[in-house]
């Protein structure tokens, strides 16, 4: 069994099925899914909760690969209400939504979890790094991309984390994390919150978030927001939804099987619901 969590919107689902459709196809084991939402309509009317028929389709198609596979839904609302509505940082580039991973000890987690984003997409088996050895720290992860050139050499990326969630709560490490965004303003709150806070970094390689380009021991693809410095210098935020995207943009055509199957997969889901 692999532990798996996410967070986000109603907006996140095209994200969320491709990731796990896709990292369901490449593992032999049976997912554990678990994932953060809360419902913030009263503040803009857009953000609304990844709903219970979301996370119902997501999880048939991944009973189709493995029967024991299941995804629990976390409604964290209240708790991201008490503690970051007067943040600095609560309007931003990103919707607050970026905040729930560091609610992650607030819900009822496995004690040891990937967090994923969802504009990940799988290309190898994730096992190998659900046993990664943490070696006493909070959590591993990749170095980000443009982070080790602007920020420091050490910087990760929290797009895909290995949490150890008891560990997490004995050093209340979210906690700090939290309080970190709800007090100042920073350019990326939460991944400078988990980076200023993390004492003991535990990186692992690069292949689990790969934020560049595919390479051939890729395991998990992540199309984050990057630099391109030719023709011009230029920012590429191509998502894994947005085929022609990728195919334009990224020149990457590796995931077109998976990504064409799970749009039909969205449609069908569309057109479901649109006709109750």
């Amino acid at each position: 069994m692999i532990s798996l969590l996410y967070s986000g919107n109603d907006k996140v689902f095209k994200g969320l099925l491709i990731s796990l459709v896709s990292i369901a196809e490449n593992t032999a084991e049976p997912l554990d899914v678990h994932v953060l939402t809360m419902d913030l309509s009263d503040i803009k009317s857009n953000y609304l909760p990844i709903s219970k028929e979301q996370t119902d389709f997501i999880e048939k198609l991944l009973k189709e690969q493995n029967p024991e596979s299941s995804i629990t839904l976390h409604d964290l609302t209240e708790k991201f209400k008490n503690e970051m509505l007067e943040s600095p940082n609560i309007e931003n580039f990103y919707t607050p939504y970026a905040f729930l991973r560091l609610f992650a000890d607030e819900a009822e987690l496995p004690a040891r979890i990937i967090y994923l984003d969802t504009d990940t997409v799988a290309r190898g088996d994730i096992a190998p790094l659900f046993s990664y050895e943490l070696d006493g720290a909070e959590f591993a992860g990749a170095r980000d991309y443009l982070g080790k050139f602007f920020i420091s050499p050490n910087y990760i990326n929290s797009g895909v984390m290995l949490l150890d969630m008891e560990k997490i709560r004995e050093t209340g490490f979210f906690k700090k994390a939290r309080r970190f965004c709800a007090t100042k303003k920073t350019s990326f709150p939460d991944q400078d919150a988990i980076n200023h806070y993390a004492k003991k970094k535990r990186f692992f390689p690069s292949r689990f978030n790969e934020q560049r380009s595919l390479k051939k021991d890729t395991v998990i693809r992540h199309f984050s927001k990057t630099l391109r410095l030719f023709p011009y210098f230029h920012t590429i935020n191509v998502k894994p939804w947005d085929i022609e995207g990728l195919h334009k943009k990224h020149k990457t055509f590796d995931f077109d099987d998976v990504i064409y199957r799970c749009l039909s997969y969205i449609d069908e889901f569309e057109k479901q619901n649109s006709e109750e």
